[in-house]
């Protein structure tokens, strides 16, 4: 079962990329492995295969194919060199044997053909003789029984030692598929360890992403925010101007009327004196003598000429104030708009240093791994 998942694990992962619709026939395959009981021939093996594509059709046949091909292909030819092990250590057990019997049967006729010549020596021989020869037959016999005994004995190490370099060879075989399937575990947990890092890198990649989207909305909003405050404050200070202008132009408006009203007012005294004047020359013209007459015209037209000098002067003394004051106004009005603008400047310079301050220092993705 190891090796097998060994072999499917091996091919899905060849290429270090597993498709969805393998890892889930690896599953699969898995699972109905562990279901069976005993061990695997090869029809086992094909029926549990077929039976995990059908729980995965969503993978292709010629993914399956290709899977189906390797797992065969590995238990077809470990089955031919089992075979081929167990006929070898057949042929070596009969040619061992046939050896021994071969031995066996040269020995005994080897013995016979001795114990004839004995024989017949024993019917030529006397008594002495018989007995000698039967003694160095009973230790020929003996002598070959010991080489037999020996050959029985090496043939037995040979066994041993046989059974011994099979034993080792199977376990040094043994140990070599433990390595493998160790090796194997431990390249699934990299390649397990390596996507979860990946999959780490792909979430952090994708929060940096969402806070960098937080940021810049957050960003766009401020600024936005900013740009409607910079836009009520223009339209509030447009309208205080609009709002002081026509103040200052009421205020002149009413200031000038009061002025012409004042001028009218002065204008009619001084029309209303130089009809009393007037009348009051006439008036004296009829009573004085024409002499007098003329020194009274002359004097009244002195003391005209003095009220118009003293009226030009009173309203040269008001057009200076007049002059003056609007001076004093059109400078008020100077300093005013300065004081807006240098307002105007520095708020500007606050919000500037404000956005600056919540400007946030938004960090580079980190680099992919190759």
């Amino acid at each position: 079962m190891t090796e097998i998942l060994t072999l499917v694990q091996n091919f899905i992962t060849s290429d270090g990329m597993i498709k969805s619709e393998q890892r889930k026939f690896y599953q699969v395959l898995k699972t109905v492995l562990g279901t069976h009981e005993g061990t695997f021939s090869q029809s086992d093996i094909e029926q549990l295969m077929v039976l995990a594509h059908n729980e995965t059709l969503d993978m292709s046949d010629e993914d399956y194919s290709e899977i189906y091909n390797v797992v065969m292909e590995r238990y077809t030819l470990s089955e031919r060199l089992e075979e081929q092990a167990r006929l070898e250590q057949e042929l070596a057990q009969k040619a061992r044997l046939r050896i021994e019997a071969e031995a066996k049967v040269e020995a005994l006729a080897k013995i016979e053909q001795e114990a004839n010549a004995l024989a017949a020596a024993r019917l030529k021989a006397e008594e002495d003789a018989r007995l000698r020869v039967e003694a160095e037959a009973k230790a020929k016999i003996e002598e070959e029984e010991r080489l037999i005994a020996e050959a029985e004995q090496r043939a037995i190490e040979e066994e041993l030692a046989r059974k011994k370099a099979e034993a080792e060879s199977r376990l040094e075989e043994e140990k070599r598929l433990e390595e493998e399937r160790q090796r194997a575990l431990k390249e699934e947990e990299d390649a397990r360890k390596k996507s979860e890092e990946e999959e780490e890198k792909r979430l952090a990649a994708e929060e940096d992403a969402r806070k960098m989207a937080e940021a810049e909305a957050r960003l766009e909003e401020e600024k936005r925010l900013a740009e409607e405050l910079q836009q009520r404050l223009e339209e509030e200070k447009r309208l205080a101007a609009e709002e002081e202008v026509r103040k200052n132009a009421e205020e002149e408006a009413k200031l000038k009327a009061e002025e012409d009203a004042k001028i009218r007012a002065e204008e009619e005294a001084q029309r209303k004196l130089a009809e009393e004047a007037h009348l009051k020359m006439v008036e004296e013209s009829i009573r004085i003598t024409e002499g007098e007459k003329q020194a009274e015209e002359a004097k009244i037209n002195a003391e005209l000429e003095e009220i118009k000098r003293l009226a030009e002067e009173e309203e040269a003394r008001k057009l200076a104030e007049e002059n003056a004051r609007i001076a004093e106004e059109l400078e008020a009005k100077r300093q005013e708009e300065e004081n807006a603008r240098i307002a105007e400047e520095e708020e500007e310079a606050r919000l500037a240093a404000e956005k600056a301050a919540n400007t946030k220092n938004i960090p580079d993705l980190p680099p992919l791994d190759d």
